[in-house]
């Protein structure tokens, strides 16, 4: 979710993913699947705090936030399309249009 593919392949916490998960099962702090919604409708603070561990300028929940969304506009459906359309009417104008971005390309996927 965070990262461009670059990022994906250095990540330390990446390396190998392919023969631990072979030999044993991920550790319990690990998310092997992403909530879009659970991104979206969570606390930018909690999202920070939950995910601390990786790399997010300046250590930024609304960073994430954005991610979920461009995301939520890439690969999302139905079940992302109120929790998109929850930010059209957000304070921050990045978000709004991030937001109503994603809910064009979610209604695209639809016709």
């Amino acid at each position: 979710m965070y990262g461009c593919d670059i990022c994906q392949d250095v990540c330390p916490w990446n390396r190998g993913i392919e023969k631990r998960r072979a030999r044993a099962p991920l550790p319990e702090d690990v998310t092997p699947h992403v909530s879009l919604v659970d991104w979206l409708r969570a606390d930018p603070d909690e999202l920070r705090s939950r995910f601390a561990r990786l790399y997010v300028p300046r250590n930024d929940g609304h960073r994430l936030r954005l991610n979920a969304l461009v995301a939520a506009g890439n690969v999302g459906g139905d079940g992302e399309r109120d929790a998109v359309s929850a930010y059209l009417d957000d304070p921050d104008e990045t978000t709004r249009e991030v937001a109503s971005w994603a809910l064009e390309r979610l209604e695209e996927r639809d016709a």
